[in-house]
């Protein structure tokens, strides 16, 4: 008991406790600057995700603007071809209804129209059906694909 009532046994006993504190504080400390790390470099991942993600967003966003631009002028253009069907068609209607007209009106003509075409016409209307690029081909390099000329080159 004695011992106790020593000042510097008081002493020793602070300072022990004090030693004890501050290791605890030290390690403590240590254990916080780990969990901050983890928690910066969590952060920094997190980041790059986010910006991974934004990049991929904005890549979509350009992509979708692309194929509606692209999509827009495919549709005009379909319009616009189908006006010129339309309009070849009326064409191609009339032109038939003034071959029919002068026919009537023309007995002449009416001769000439009902008067069968000559063999090197109908040779070169008479095709098979083609059904692609490799049969034309085949088609054209097929001998006597057009008829020789009866003459030369002054005919």
């Amino acid at each position: 008991m004695a011992l106790l009532r020593s000042p510097l046994t008081w002493l020793l006993l602070a300072l022990t406790v004090a030693l004890g504190g501050w290791g605890w504080s030290a390690t403590s400390a240590a254990t916080a600057k780990g969990q901050v790390t983890t928690l910066q470099s969590d952060l920094k991942a997190a980041s790059d995700r986010a910006k991974e993600a934004e990049r991929r967003e904005q890549l979509k966003d350009t992509a979708i603007t692309t194929l509606t631009t692209e999509l827009t002028a495919r549709d005009e253009a379909t319009q616009q071809l189908q006006g010129q069907l339309d309009q070849l068609a009326l064409t191609a209607a009339t032109r038939a209804d003034t071959i029919k007209r002068l026919k009537r009106e023309n007995a002449e003509l009416k001769d000439w129209a009902a008067r069968p075409l000559p063999a090197a016409v109908v040779g070169l209307l008479q095709r098979p059906a083609l059904t692609g690029a490799a049969d034309y081909q085949a088609h054209l390099s097929r001998p006597g694909t057009l008829p020789a000329t009866a003459g030369g080159p002054g005919q």
